[in-house]
């Protein structure tokens, strides 16, 4: 199967008139996507091919189970997406509105139910900037979650870190997390995250704090170093030198 994706046009159109086609999320009336999805020009297909059972991505009614299972699903099945390819907007919309629509009437009852437009627009559509965007997207964040924390040196099993990173509030450590202006280094990024790990590890309860405070000092190193030299091994002894051992101490609430 190849993937199918938005035209300019109609991406525009579903963003510039989404006040006009809002009762047709709220009340999840597919046939009606249907039918307007199958004018014309709306629609059009990719070079990118999918098998249709790589796309069964989790109904789990846990979403912070259903989370870390769909980011692996989705980033296995799409894996040799590049990362140029993952920025685009009108591949992600087209996934939310063609290939995973059912998925997004599940994971937005509450919001749908709510007719919280505000979060409607920003899960589907790119409201901030492409790399804030990317993160908030309902769908995006999870190729680029797996994206960001898959560790090819671990054969055994290259998600240890997913599983780490989505085990608890997935939605606000993507926001958090990835924001930051160096995490496009992914050496970097799993430098972090192992530190993190490593520290769960030794009894300590991870926290939204470990997140800021490792990415706020590397982004105040970014100022007087460049950050892309660092090693993966670099990171983690800086985060455990300098961020988790400074002060020494035992997160009583996992509060992230």
């Amino acid at each position: 199967m190849k993937l199918k994706f938005l035209s300019i046009d109609t991406l525009s159109d579903l963003k510039i008139n989404n006040n006009a086609y809002l009762k047709y999320y709220y009340r999840k009336d597919s046939e009606w996507f249907d039918k307007y999805l199958s004018e014309k020009g709306r629609v059009l297909e990719s070079n990118i091919t999918v098998g249709d059972e790589d796309l069964k991505l989790s109904r789990n009614p846990e979403y912070s189970l259903s989370d870390s299972e769909n980011v692996k699903i989705l980033y296995t099945a799409l894996i040799h997406l590049t990362p140029s390819q993952a920025t685009q907007e009108r591949l992600w919309a087209g996934l939310a509105h063609i290939h995973l629509r059912d998925y997004i009437f599940y994971r937005l009852e509450k919001e749908l139910e709510e007719e919280n437009s505000t979060r409607i627009y920003s899960a589907l559509f790119y409201k901030y900037g492409p790399k804030r965007s990317i993160f908030i997207h309902i769908i995006s964040r999870l190729w680029w979650a797996g994206f960001m924390t898959y560790d090819e040196k671990n054969e055994k099993n290259p998600f240890w870190l997913t599983d780490f990173f989505t085990k608890s509030d997935f939605s606000a450590r993507c926001t958090v997390f990835f924001s930051s202006n160096f995490t496009s280094n992914r050496d970097i990024t799993l430098g972090i995250l192992e530190a993190l790990y490593n520290w769960s590890e030794k009894g300590h309860h991870i926290k939204r704090e470990h997140f800021i405070q490792a990415t706020k000092h590397l982004n105040i190193m970014g100022g007087a170093t460049i950050l892309d030299v660092l090693t993966r091994e670099d990171v983690i002894k800086i985060v455990n030198d300098e961020v988790l051992e400074v002060p020494e101490e035992k997160v009583t609430e996992n509060t992230l």
